[in-house]
This record gives C-alpha cells, sequence and structure tokens, in this order.
C-alpha cells in the first residue's frame, strides 16, 4: 500500500455529468490502486448525493454507489449545501454536513497538511 493519499474534491454540479463521472471514477482507479482516497462534494456538486438518490438510474449513479461501498465518501460541504439548499436531504442520506451549515468544508489547507494531494473536477 502506498503512502501517497488523495483528496477528490468534486465540484462540478449537476449538469456537469462526464466531470463529475470523471472524479469518481477517478477515486475508484486510485483506491485500486492501492492509494488512500478520499471524496468530497463542494459548491453546488453537494446537489449530486439527493439527485442521486431521487434518480437512481442517472448515469452518475453507478461510481457514487462505488465510492459509497468503498466508504471514499467523506461528506459535503455545509455551507455551500445550506446555499443550494440540500443541507436538509445530504443529512437524511447520512451525508456528513462538513463544517456545519456556516462554514466551508473540508479544509484543504488541513488536509494538505496530512498529506493529501488534491485533485478537483
Amino acid at each position: 500500500m502506498s503512502e501517497r493519499q488523495f483528496a477528490v474534491l468534486v465540484n462540478a454540479d449537476t449538469d456537469s455529468v462526464g466531470p463529475a463521472a470523471n472524479g469518481l471514477e477517478y477515486a475508484i482507479d486510485l483506491d485500486d490502486s492501492g492509494y488512500h482516497v478520499e471524496v468530497y462534494f463542494d459548491g453546488s456538486a453537494t446537489q449530486w448525493p439527493p439527485l442521486l438518490e431521487e434518480k437512481p438510474e442517472h448515469p452518475v449513479n453507478k461510481y457514487y454507489e462505488e465510492i459509497q461501498e468503498r466508504n471514499l465518501l467523506q461528506g459535503v460541504c455545509g455551507y455551500c449545501a445550506d446555499a443550494f439548499g440540500v443541507a436538509d436531504e445530504n443529512e437524511e442520506l447520512g451525508v456528513e454536513l462538513l463544517g456545519g451549515r456556516e462554514d466551508h468544508g473540508p479544509h484543504v489547507g488541513e488536509l494538505v497538511d496530512e498529506g493529501f494531494e488534491l485533485i478537483t473536477v
């Protein structure tokens, strides 16, 4: 197992199917390669978990389900989820609101301090 760690920060909105799917695929591939990987949804991407719950046939859903099965999803930015009106839905799905509703999360400086390389899509 490699000591390198990656944080995949998904910022792609729900109209950006390709970038969102690619970001989740990157996380799966890195995990398959033995790296420690964590996935975060930020900005308008905080809308993905509720959308995918509502539309299980969505093409991004197979990647989303895979990152959940692998326990790669760490949460969504709570501030952004609240701003986009999806904080309650994420909580109901068991997705952690990082930073609560009044602060942004994850704190990327802390991730870097912990040795994570950031991938943003």
